[in-house]
């Protein structure tokens, strides 16, 4: 069953990443016939990797040919709907293409016992309750804590010269960095983090010659650590109970 998924991952990368030319995903958004030949490019690999057993596969090679059209058509859709989130829009066709995935293994083998066991553990709820935490429950708080001061107009000047969310994805990384660092214990690392946060952000202040803006780095930067710290060391200490 591995071999198989394994298979079929491969032929999803080849075809996605190593056989698609930029210009096919630039037309395909216009021009049909780009995704239809991008779509026998992955029938055809599919077809070249169970070639040994194709009367057995060939209901699951159709199956997954007309679901990757279906996902890379609605894909179209959703850009056009919302243009300025590549990396979401990314993200979600990458995970329905897995799914797709999954669902021909299921069908074809069944579910596993041992999938049951692997997902619904405690130390798995427990990591993934974390990783919640950490990229969704932190930005909202933080949000929310900043919202007095979001209102200024000197605050709201200087965001509109930064890229759109990085530093809510910079938050969100060194949340997942520092709880990482706790958890192999090495707890060093957090102050080099920090050190060289604070290095890269010196030119900046610097620059900037402005107390309060200085100020609401500082706070930002001390409560997302503070977060962090919290939400690691909270895993190992609830670890030791699983």
């Amino acid at each position: 069953m591995l071999t198989v998924f394994l298979k079929l991952l491969l032929c999803h990368i080849l075809g996605d990443f190593v056989l698609q030319p930029k210009s096919w995903v630039a037309k395909r958004k216009d021009k049909m016939g780009y995704l239809f030949l991008h779509v026998v490019a992955h029938m055809s690999l599919l077809i070249a990797f169970f070639s040994t057993d194709l009367v057995s596969w060939w209901p699951s090679i159709l199956f997954i040919t007309f679901g990757h059209l279906a996902i890379d058509s609605l894909k179209i859709w959703w850009e056009r709907m919302w243009p300025y989130k590549p990396v979401f829009l990314f993200i979600a066709d990458q995970i329905l293409h897995i799914v797709l995935l999954v669902a021909v293994i299921i069908q074809v083998y069944g579910v596993p016992d041992q999938w049951g066991q692997l997902f619904f553990t405690d130390k798995s709820l427990l990591y993934l309750i974390v990783f919640l935490l950490v990229t969704t429950v932190s930005p909202i708080f933080l949000r929310v804590f900043f919202s007095k001061w979001n209102k200024e107009n000197d605050f709201y000047t200087k965001r509109k010269d930064t890229l759109m969310d990085a530093g809510m994805l910079i938050g969100i990384m060194e949340r997942l960095i520092i709880v990482l660092f706790i958890q192999v214990g090495f707890l060093s690392g957090i102050g080099f983090l920090l050190a060289a946060k604070s290095i890269f952000r010196f030119g900046d202040l610097t620059n900037a010659k402005d107390t309060k803006f200085t100020e609401y780095i500082l706070v930002g930067t001390l409560a997302s650590f503070v977060m962090a710290i919290a939400i690691g060391y909270g895993l190992r200490f609830s670890l030791q109970f699983v």
